[in-house]
């Protein structure tokens, strides 16, 4: 056997043993698991080694009243010769021992007499002198501080009668057991050749010395410094340290252990007397310093025996400031102790730190643990810390503190709890709400009492379409406080949470908004929540739109207000007055200050629904990237049912964002996400509906996107918000009516939407006086155009911009003013570039096909009934380029190159091999046309 740091110790036994001429007693003392057996062992291989006999036994507690248990198992040991195994057992079994009389007398410390009858101490003395006769003898005995008296008495008489001989008794003892003998404490000691070798746990050297020799490879710094903080240098931890670190199945993370060093651990505290292994327990799960009388109400021991086990932990430094020195030592603590002893244990502090005044949060950790603890206390204090935890933003652990009150709560405390619960799920994820609502919805029905005045739950029905549940609460709750109010109904200063997700998401629903944040203290209405100052006109501006002080309240709303569950509405609606309004840069910079905080406050449902509004926003400024990503991360955050019917936003900024960028099949698989049927009763049905005909008109459906834009300007009209700054579904269908070829209906909405629009909001008119320019002839075009260019480019959106100067260029181009074109095409170019969008010919829309019989007329000479776009497909693919050659020249997709074809080859009626000599009949030019070269030009 190796042993690493104790040269010294081995020193000492090795000048004992050096010659064997004469006897010792040698007692080796240390702590538990400092490497006392390893010692001994190896003394005794030395002795083996230089021809001695060892003779070896182990102490046991369990073995202590056994009379004289310690002296057979030396006389048992296998290397003994028979006939003197044989004589000490006759000896040994003569007669009983002369133990206690009814009233034994009493030595030292009060340990009882007891005596050895003196023929059987001859008899060992005569079988001992023989052996010593041959060859030197050691008498090693482990865990001395556990023998049984009468050994030792046996142990003390061979000693002193064979001074000189070539006898070494070898002790190992326990330095800090209370249950040592008083002759291991006194007598043994003044024997002239006694000897003391206290072991201290290893040193940091010590372990580098340890690691060395146990790993193949030399130890880095760190793995040593782990391991010395783990072990505190004890050389069984350190042991188990290293075999844990060897096993390539496990890698040692600094909070747990491994198996092996779990074992040790118990193994290290299983050896020490009560009560240390329940104070560690005790320990492990309080998991803080706390003082010994709390420790010795845990344990249900006296106050000094608590310190004193303390002091021993300390001293052995296990503890360190009344906590485990590791957490790896207090995880193998709590894994190795019984699930029920744990449970009872934090029922037990749980208790305790109540009556003693702790905090809450530190009560709650320990109710929560216990698994079920009633008391009258418990509810109050789980809520207070569930309250302390979600304004930290830690949900998860207040969602633990509420369902633990929910379990043991009463009827009377239910509403409040119910209501705290929700909103915190709420803020994971909204469909965890669903399976409450059974519950939530009978609070609401109780109507305005106790415990419900802040708890309205219509909000989360809204949410998840329950529109018609959501109504008849607000109507109860406002009629009640009407009653309350002497009969009158109470006017409106304010809409709360419910209500401006109600205006927000169900506008025709929400005309006249619902009182349900009054209260009356004598004759004046005062306001609950100050901070909804302004939301009435905010409400008012989601439902009827055109309120000139919107911008204003929404502002202040977004300046004092502080995300939380009752403010996720207010600030929302405000946030939504900015983007309908053409105030994109300000909507932007808000909704980034709401992201963030969302973010940084660890709830997935506010992240989620502020990356959908930035989402959309970025969708309006023209910034395609950026409102993918932000849309995919929104529909990550929380899956699709839990967005209930706001599911509607994030999957058209995504639909939007990707069919602009020419990505149609990944488009296409957001529209195969199911939505709710409630989705087309809300605002974000609108931005779907639009959005999905936005996506059948870049896949050539103009049937499909017309009724998609139709469905959503019903809706609107209906619900009297028909505004083209809410949704411009009036631009979708001018592009669709030109594409079926219905020049009249076009031009009639063109100029309806145009006259709808407020001067202000240069956003949509701009795009409305393009989606009109393409109604008209060239002369006219050519002003309508450039006005929405200059309108756009105060407004932010830059693929807008782009698709106005793309048109601008072309109508120049057909008008023959090739220079002028020619700078719009790459200005046009170049923002279409930013904003990662499609190529020009087909990210407008509107040169899809010709504007009104003078645009019609302009190409009837070259490829009668082609569309620009399929004239310039046609034109390359008769010169005999590729479909690959043809999409990169127009900078389309090769999909989008062979759709062309498709329909190309069913006008003309002809083959791809006929196509040159039909082209040619119609009078147009094999070569690339005008428009092709500028932009190849440009780029």
């Amino acid at each position: 056997m190796v042993l690493v740091g104790r040269d010294n110790e081995l020193g000492t036994l090795k000048s004992l043993f050096a010659s064997f001429s004469g006897g010792s007693v040698v007692v080796i003392s240390g702590g538990i698991a400092t490497g006392k057996t390893a010692l001994l062992r190896t003394a005794g291989e030395w002795a083996a080694e230089s021809g001695g006999l060892t003779l070896g036994a182990v102490a046991s507690r369990s073995e202590r009243d056994l009379p004289l248990g310690v002296l057979e198992q030396l006389f048992r040991s296998p290397g003994l010769p028979r006939e003197s195994a044989e004589r000490a057992m006759r000896w040994l079994d003569a007669d009983a021992l002369s133990t206690r009389s009814p009233e034994p007398p009493a030595g030292r410390d009060g340990e009882a007499v007891v005596q050895v009858p003196a023929r059987v101490l001859r008899g060992m003395l005569e079988i001992l002198r023989d052996l010593l006769d041959e060859r030197p003898v050691v008498l090693s005995v482990d865990d001395a501080h556990h023998a049984d008296v009468p050994s030792l008495q046996c142990l003390l008489y061979l000693v002193r009668r064979l001074r000189g001989a070539r006898l070494h008794v070898l002790f190992g003892e326990c330095s800090h057991s209370n249950g040592a003998s008083a002759l291991m404490r006194s007598e043994f000691l003044r024997e002239p050749l006694f000897r003391r070798i206290r072991l201290e746990p290893l040193s940091r050297a010590g372990l580098a010395e340890l690691a060395a020799a146990h790993l193949p490879e030399r130890p880095p710094y760190d793995l040593v410094t782990e391991m010395h903080e783990a072990s505190a240098g004890y050389p069984m931890l350190a042991q188990a340290f290293l075999d844990d670190h060897r096993d390539g199945s496990f890698r040692w993370s600094g909070a747990t252990g491994g198996e092996a060093f779990g074992r040790a651990v118990l193994d290290f505290l299983y050896r020490h007397e009560s009560p240390v292994v329940e104070l560690a327990r005790a320990i492990a799960v309080l998991n803080k310093p706390v003082s010994p009388l709390l420790l010795a109400g845990v344990l249900d021991i006296g106050v000094d025996a608590c310190r004193q086990v303390v002091h021993l932990l300390t001293t052995a430094k296990v503890l360190v400031d009344g906590r485990f020195r590791h957490e790896a030592f207090r995880a193998a603590v709590l894994d190795g102790t019984p699930s029920s002893t744990r449970r009872a244990t934090h029922a037990k502090i749980a208790d305790l730190l109540h009556n003693e005044g702790f905090p809450a949060v530190e009560v709650a950790a320990h109710i929560v643990a216990a698994g079920r603890l009633e008391a009258p206390w418990v509810v109050p204090i789980l809520q207070e810390a569930a309250e302390h935890a979600l304004a930290g933003d830690d949900v998860t652990t207040c969602i633990h503190y509420l369902r633990a009150a929910h379990q043991v709560c009463d009827e009377r405390q239910r509403a409040v709890v119910v209501s705290m619960l929700v909103d915190a799920e709420w803020r994971l994820d909204p469909a965890a709400v669903l399976r409450r609502l059974h519950e939530f919805c009978a609070v609401g029905d109780a109507g305005p009492g106790e415990g419900t005045d802040h708890f309205i739950p219509a909000g989360y029905l809204l949410w998840h379409g329950r529109v018609r549940e959501a109504l008849a609460i607000l109507d109860l709750l406002a009629s009640g406080r009407g009653a309350a109010a002497g009969g009158e109904q109470a006017s409106t200063v304010d809409l709360d949470g419910p209500g401006l997700w109600g205006a927000y998401l169900y506008p025709a629903l929400f005309k006249r908004p619902r009182p349900v944040t009054l209260r009356r203290q004598g004759p004046m209405p005062v306001l609950v929540n100050p901070e909804l100052q302004g939301a009435d006109v905010i409400a008012a501006e989601l439902v009827h739109g055109k309120q000139p002080a919107v911008l204003a309240a929404a502002e202040g709303l977004l300046q004092r207000s502080r995300l939380s569950e009752r403010m996720l509405a207010p600030l929302t609606a405000a946030l939504a007055a900015f983007t309908y309004n053409d105030r994109l840069a300000e909507a932007a910079g808000w909704c980034d200050v709401l992201l963030a905080e969302a973010a940084g406050r660890r709830s997935p449902t506010w992240h989620a629904l502020f990356a959908a509004e930035r989402a959309m926003i970025h969708v309006r400024q023209g910034e395609l990237q950026a409102a993918e990503e932000q849309a995919k991360a929104a529909l990550s955050l929380i899956s699709p049912p839990s967005w209930g019917v706001v599911v509607g936003l994030p999957l058209a900024a995504a639909v939007l964002a990707l069919t602009g960028k020419g990505e149609l099949d990944e488009a296409a698989a957001y529209l195969d996400v199911p939505v709710p049927e409630a989705l087309f009763q809300t605002r974000m049905g609108l931005h779907y509906l639009c959005a999905r005909g936005r996506y059948h008109l870049s896949t050539n459906h103009p049937h499909a996107a017309l009724s998609d834009f139709l469905a959503c300007g019903r809706l609107m009209g209906d619900w009297g918000i028909d505004l083209p700054v809410v949704e411009a579904w009036r631009s979708g269908a001018v592009e669709a009516y030109l594409q079926l070829g219905d020049h009249s209906e076009a031009r009639a909405l063109g100029d309806e939407q145009l006259a709808m629009i407020d001067p202000q909001h240069l956003r949509t008119q701009g795009m409305a006086l393009r989606a009109q320019a393409a109604t008209r002839d060239l002369a006219a075009r050519i002003g309508l155009l450039e006005e929405a260019v200059r309108l756009l480019q105060g407004c932010g959106d830059k693929l807008e911009l782009a698709y106005a100067l793309a048109d601008l260029g072309r109508a120049c181009l057909l008008l023959g003013e090739a220079k002028r074109a020619r700078k719009h095409a790459r200005k046009a170019l170049a923002l279409t570039r930013q904003c990662g969008a499609k190529a020009l010919d087909q990210g407008s829309g509107f040169d899809a096909a010709p504007a009104g019989p003078e645009g019609a007329a302009a190409y009837a000479d070259t490829a009668p009934g082609l569309s620009d776009a399929e004239r310039r497909v046609a034109t390359l693919a008769a010169a005999g380029h590729t479909n690959r050659e043809i999409s990169e020249k127009l900078f389309v997709t090769i999909s989008t190159v062979e759709q062309h074809l498709t329909r190309i080859y069913r006008k003309l009626n002809v083959t791809r091999f006929d196509l040159q000599d039909a082209l040619q009949d119609n009078g147009a030019e094999l070569t690339d046309p005008d428009w092709l070269k500028i932009l190849e030009k440009c780029s």
